[in-house]
């Protein structure tokens, strides 16, 4: 029971001394960039034209002003880029029973997504280490990549245009300040990213037999869930 008390004690004993170091207004600027890293269903091919994403890159401007010592509104404008995995949608042919043993080649861009985020910040720290927690919310604007496919022993051929879609998002994470020196200190980030966005896209293909079938014109839902993980540069003002 001493034990637990004396931790109690000193737990208080810290956070009393961090919250009177507290920065009056944590004010910063802020330019991170770092990986990417696709999740759920994001990262993986249900259908040829969903394109699984493999990791990429972000890259964000984000700010924050602050009303009090704790609490604050802030932007995060940024972008994120994801390769096509081209290998997965070649294993997901491989599995049709029509194509066991063809030979394809694949060809397409990348995801680009776009944001705009806007929203409350929570920190807490001193004027050495600072936390921030985010939860934001505004728009993501995502580009779903062209994506063609050949095959090398039949007469099969399969394209996709690429296709934009705009729709709300949300934007949640932890970010961390180390002071370098002065009022420049270092950010490590850790956010997630989600958005569901609905692409109208036009399909060609060519069967087996080398007949053109008619373009179709559909509507697929794609979940965009991703997690950056990076560092940034900072200014506290």
């Amino acid at each position: 029971m001493k034990s637990i008390k004396l931790l109690i004690s000193t737990v208080l004993i810290i956070s009393s001394g961090t919250l009177f170091a507290q920065l009056a207004h944590p004010h910063f600027v802020s330019l991170n960039f770092g990986t990417n890293i696709p999740l759920s269903e994001y990262g993986t091919i249900d259908s040829l034209s969903s394109a699984g994403a493999n990791p990429g890159i972000y890259y964000s401007f984000e700010g924050g002003a602050y009303f009090s010592k704790f609490f604050g509104v802030g932007v995060n404008i940024g972008a994120f880029n994801n390769s096509v995995d081209d290998d997965g949608i070649i294993e997901q042919l491989k599995t049709d029973a029509q194509f066991t043993n063809g030979n394809f080649d694949v060809s397409s861009k990348s995801w680009t997504n776009g944001y705009i985020m806007l929203g409350p910040y929570f920190s807490f720290g001193n004027q050495k280490f600072i936390v921030d927690l985010k939860v934001l919310g505004g728009i993501m604007n995502s580009e779903r990549p062209f994506v063609n496919i050949e095959s090398k022993d039949d007469q099969y051929e399969f394209n996709s245009a690429a296709v934009y879609s705009t729709s709300f998002g949300i934007n949640y994470g932890t970010h961390f300040r180390i002071r370098i020196k002065n009022k420049l200190a270092l950010r490590v980030n850790a956010e997630g990213m989600l958005s569901t966005q609905k692409f109208t896209e036009k399909v060609t293909e060519v069967s087996q037999n080398g007949s053109a079938q008619p373009e179709i014109e559909r509507t697929v839902t794609r979940q965009i869930s991703v997690l950056n993980l990076g560092m940034g540069l900072v200014i506290n003002l």
